[in-house]
């Protein structure tokens, strides 16, 4: 079966959405599928094989969109006119899109199409109410939609979504790229966050909590310029020696620095409304990694995982993080192991060809593609 995966990211982006599209556009390969993504052309001037490398996806292909969409009005309605122009005349078996405009615009010229949006539950987006109330039940559309949380699911289906055309599918991981090779020591390395370094992701309890615990180390990877430059003055100005800010690394370069880990963070914030709904990336790496994860104790991380695989902390309150990562840090081998193993059937739950498989389900929704995605998924 040929995908069309059309998302207006720039290949080489570090952005969660940008590392989801891509390493969903390979769960879809693993599957068998032939997948040709539709996205911009890196902005450094890579080849796409160098850029595909950050994630960790060698089979993909690629078409760019022309360099004068960003000059448009609108570039998402331009990109995605673009991105449905040349999906037309490939004539795909399905479109996956992380852009409005595409799946429109597909499906109204019969194409089956399914678009993931992770909009907020009260967005108003007139594109996006103009989708939802595209997927209705069939046949009447051959768009259908995917987010990452039951109520958003109850959000889109109130704002005009039939029930049976928006389906849940959380965030991936790469379980291979993730999982430590056999015979890799236990990390006995420093507390780490893995990810972006903004602050509603919780960055100001970890360096409070750091400075609670001026004996353990504590890595930062990640994170845009500006977020460094500001959480590098936070640190110099409550003197935390015990803070390292490594930056930003390629995706596929993460996975050693969370085998090192003695604890991983998962620490977003409750004062965010995304704690209603939140599926963040780094979880499903942090259970293929294997070290203990420390996370907070928001309801949309309970939807996912319990205690017998994370120890829950009270959102941002530095004490409490501080006090579960000292357990964290105290947890035993027999432990260790019993987490580990739960841990690893998740991770294989959340794997990217698992996230395809989902995403094929959904698409299913519209009876013209039962029988077909009945014989290839």
């Amino acid at each position: 079966m040929l995908i069309c995966v059309i998302s207006e990211l720039q290949l080489g982006s570090p952005r969660a959405h940008a590392i989801n599209v891509i390493k969903t556009a390979g769960g879809f390969e693993r599957l068998g599928h032939d997948v040709v993504v539709l996205c911009r052309a890196p902005a450094d001037g890579r080849s796409p094989e160098d850029a595909a490398a950050d994630y960790a996806e060698h089979r993909l292909r690629f078409a760019f969109a022309p360099p004068g969409l960003r000059e448009a009005d609108d570039p998402g309605e331009s990109f995605g006119i673009w991105a449905s122009r040349v999906a037309s005349s490939l004539k795909p078996d399905l479109i996956y899109a992380r852009n409005f405009w595409a799946p429109l615009i597909c499906a109204e010229r019969g194409m089956p199409s399914v678009l993931e949006t992770h909009a907020y539950a009260g967005d108003e987006n007139p594109l996006l109410l103009a989708c939802l109330k595209a997927a209705v039940g069939p046949p009447v559309s051959t768009l259908s939609v995917v987010t990452i949380s039951e109520r958003l699911r109850s959000y889109y289906t109130a704002c005009g979504a039939s029930p049976n055309r928006v389906s849940v599918v959380p965030d991936g991981v790469d379980v291979d790229l993730f999982t430590p090779p056999p015979g890799t020591p236990r990390g006995d390395g420093p507390v780490t966050y893995a990810g972006h370094m903004y602050e509603y992701k919780g960055l100001p309890t970890i360096l409070e909590a750091a400075r609670e615990l001026p004996h353990v180390p504590f890595d930062l990877v990640g994170g845009l310029p500006d977020d460094l430059r500001r959480l590098r003055r936070q640190a110099q100005s409550m003197r935390l020696d015990n803070v390292t800010l490594r930056g930003r690394v390629p995706h596929a370069q993460v996975p050693p620095t969370l085998w090192e880990a003695s604890a991983l963070l998962l620490p977003p914030s409750a004062l965010e409304a995304s704690k209603d709904w939140t599926s963040p990336v780094k979880l499903g790496e942090y259970l293929a990694a294997g070290p203990p994860i420390v996370a907070s104790d928001i309801p949309a991380l309970r939807d996912w995982v319990d205690e017998r695989v994370v120890r829950w902390f009270e959102p941002d309150l530095a004490r409490s993080l501080a006090d579960t990562i000292e357990r964290a840090l105290a947890e035993t081998a027999v432990q260790r192991g019993q987490r580990r193993e739960l841990g690893d059937r998740l991770a294989q739950r959340f794997s990217y060809p698992n996230r395809a498989r989902a995403i094929l389900r959904a698409a299913r929704l519209d009876l013209g593609m039962d029988e077909q995605l009945a014989r290839t998924a």
